[in-house]
């Protein structure tokens, strides 16, 4: 059976030590040189700080790099606004607002008393939204989402930099197609689709941890992807094939990205909990034109009786 071999993890959580990757020798993306180049050492982020990332930094990104990758951060937190507002994900400036004000559905987190609270509302016919299912008496609340408006290509790329930004640097001269890509907005990291693998714990109450990791071919007469990434923000996770410049050209456009990913999360007390992510949905994300975040609705299934319920995100169609 063909294997993967995993290489790189990384994990954040808040109130661990901080970390230093690469040299600030010459820009791992751009090649430019010079100790004027970079700024501070905790300037560019390995991952997302709008994720959560408080601990991991990138000493080989420069500053003028950073600045243009920005706006791929930003595509793939608005692609993803929901989660991370349920979640409870702080990002730079505290937990993303999902809506505008005024819209006809908006999602607002809250802190009060070390508590979290949720704010959500909703307009419409309440009874095309509220139904009781009268077998269970489970109350069923379907919750439209209207959230942002992204680019897909640049969301992938976001995905596609994080990446690169973790591989050890042998690697780096088999992505240079990858690597390039990124310096021209429109411009794709490989042919064919952009796809993505997006899966979900839960919904709500994100565990504040952030984890990138990449999984190498062990063999490499095997049909599969040589290199793929996966990165774990809170309750959500993605990956991506991350397509190299000589070694996939034998591996076969069709197929999914269906890995099943466990995550094992310390606990304040010691030891550590699991958790499973769902059966990846399947995204093409090779679009330039700008679309609604993927989700349409969540869909809330609540027990009265013992007062718990669970959130299922509902995709568009």
């Amino acid at each position: 059976m063909w294997s993967y071999r995993q290489q790189a993890p990384y994990f954040c959580e808040p109130g661990s030590a901080r970390r230093f990757l690469g040299e600030r020798t010459h820009c791992r993306y751009c090649g430019a040189s010079g100790p004027s180049i970079f700024g501070r050492r905790t300037n560019a982020h390995a991952l997302p700080a709008a994720l959560g990332n408080r601990t991991l930094f990138s000493l080989d990104e420069c500053k003028a790099c950073n600045d243009r990758f920005s706006v791929y951060e930003d595509a793939l937190c608005k692609a993803v606004g929901p989660f991370l507002t349920l979640g409870g994900v702080r990002g730079r400036s505290g937990v993303r607002k999902t809506g505008l004000s005024g819209s006809k559905s908006t999602m607002r987190h809250a802190t009060l008393d070390g508590k979290r609270q949720l704010s959500i509302a909703s307009k419409g016919d309440a009874s095309e939204l509220v139904r009781v299912d009268q077998a269970t008496g489970l109350l069923n609340l379907t919750m439209p989402v209207e959230g942002d408006v992204f680019v897909p290509r640049y969301a992938y790329k976001a995905l596609a930099k994080i990446g690169l930004s973790i591989l050890p640097g042998e690697e780096l001269p088999r992505f240079q197609k990858a690597i390039a890509s990124l310096q021209n907005l429109g411009a794709a990291p490989h042919g064919g689709p952009l796809q993505v693998g997006f899966s979900y714990a839960y919904v709500g109450n994100a565990p504040p941890a952030l984890a990138g990791t990449l999984l190498r071919r062990r063999d490499d007469r095997s049909p599969m992807p040589y290199m793929l990434f996966l990165l774990m923000a809170g309750s959500v996770c993605f990956q991506i094939w991350l397509r190299s410049d000589d070694l996939d050209a034998h591996v076969p456009e069709a197929g999914r990205l269906g890995i099943r990913f466990t995550a094992q999360l310390p606990k304040s007390e010691g030891d550590y909990f699991p958790i499973t992510y769902s059966d990846p949905l399947q995204f093409d994300w090779s679009d330039l034109t700008p679309r609604l975040q993927p989700f349409e609705a969540f869909e809330l299934t609540f027990n009265p009786r013992t007062t718990e319920g669970s959130l299922r995100p509902i995709p568009r169609v």
